[in-house]
């Protein structure tokens, strides 16, 4: 007979379970956990254009329509993200608002087997720790290949995996901003993979949760744009998150580049089906204030992004000065991660001795760090693995 007894024991999310140790060890500790953008006093940063459009917002609260929203979100959200994506002359595209950048990846991937239940996944490696959940939560076969190569971003086990695979598959791909390395493929790499897997006819689906943190919003959607351009079977996950610093609010938005507009309805009608099945639609606020950013306030939102820009670059010079040589090409990547190369032992002992508080692998959020508490976590960190 069922009882709660024979329930497995949950083990709890690993960057979480950190976090939670971060802030029992008080306000000396350096947390380098959870992915938020922090300002200088160690709150979430929320830009001047954003809190700009939540003034217009919310004016227009005791009279807005709290009624349900259309499965696939509000439609001029849905346009305001496919401009950001593709430009305004974009492709013909089918979306759908979605619960954060993790419900657009978990939407895709169901999207994906709708077009073969026997797909194969193929994930770079190191990935973002929550991928394989939603893989398996998609119950979706998976195929490992390296990301790295001598500490730079590689291609070589992706086209590999596309010429031993037999049958449909889906590359899954971070568009910029990698999490956890901060390192990504460079303008050649992004041609030749669209190639091989334009080739192979394989699948792309496009993580871009971090638009507007390494480039210009246009600069970062150029694979986005060159996948769609190429012909290549084209998802996109995109999450308001981190360049809207609405976190809290939980909005995304998933696409598929389709051919007329025939497939365009067929594809919202699956992805309707699909939101369905999970919780219904997406909450509409965050998807209300995005749309009021980019209508109204488009160019502060821009020049907000360069300011986050600018931070992070200072903020990965302050850490690489401050770090062991070995270590600093680790964080001369972009956007909000590095990777550094310590062992368990090291880690365990920047926690328990130095009060740094780092994912197990060695993930760090850079962005949630104080610039001016960078001099001191490269102290920290040599006194363990200098």
């Amino acid at each position: 007979m069922p009882t709660f007894s024979n329930l497995p024991i949950a083990v709890p999310d690993p960057i979480f379970a950190v976090a939670a140790k971060a802030r029992a060890a008080g306000p000396e500790a350096i947390d380098g956990t959870v992915g938020v953008y922090l300002s200088e006093e160690g709150k979430p940063a929320l830009f001047p254009s954003v809190q700009r459009a939540l003034q217009d917002v919310g004016a227009t609260l005791a009279v807005r329509s709290y009624s349900y929203p259309p499965l696939t979100g509000l439609p001029a959200y849905r346009a305001a993200v496919t401009r950001l994506l593709f430009g305004e002359d974009a492709p013909l595209v089918a979306g759908i608002a979605s619960t954060g950048g993790t419900g657009a990846v978990a939407l895709n991937l169901r999207l994906a087997l709708l077009f073969d239940s026997a797909i194969t996944l193929i994930l770079p490696t190191p990935a973002w720790a929550n991928y394989p959940r939603l893989i398996g939560g998609a119950q979706m076969r998976r195929v490992d290949v390296p990301y790295l190569d001598g500490g730079r971003p590689t291609i070589e086990g992706i086209t590999q995996a596309l010429r031993q695979a037999k049958g449909s598959c889906v590359v899954l791909l971070q568009a910029g901003c990698h999490n956890p390395v901060g390192l990504d493929f460079d303008q050649g790499q992004w041609e030749e993979l669209t190639q091989a897997m334009k080739e192979r006819q394989a699948i792309t689906l496009l993580d871009l949760a971090y638009q507007g943190f390494a480039g210009t919003p246009e600069e970062d959607a150029k694979p986005v744009r060159l996948f769609a351009r190429q012909g290549v079977t084209t998802l996109v996950a995109w999450s308001a998150s981190k360049n809207h610093a609405l976190y809290g609010e939980r909005t995304g938005f998933a696409c598929a580049v389709v051919p007329d507009e025939a497939f365009r309805k067929q594809v919202e009608g699956h992805y309707a089906l699909l939101t369905r099945s999970i919780h219904s639609a997406a909450a509409t606020f965050g998807q209300t204030v995005v749309t009021r950013v980019q209508e109204a306030y488009s160019d502060a939102w821009r020049q907000d992004l360069a300011a986050v820009r600018s931070m992070l670059h200072r903020k990965r010079q302050a850490l690489s000065a401050a770090l062991p040589e070995r270590m600093r090409g680790a964080v001369s990547g972009q956007g909000m991660f590095a990777l550094l190369p310590l062992s368990p032992a090291e880690i365990d002992r920047l926690q328990t001795e130095q009060k740094v508080f780092l994912t197990d692998d060695g993930r760090i959020n850079v962005a949630g760090i104080p610039l001016a508490r960078m001099e001191e976590l490269g102290e920290k960190i040599r006194k363990v693995a200098g």
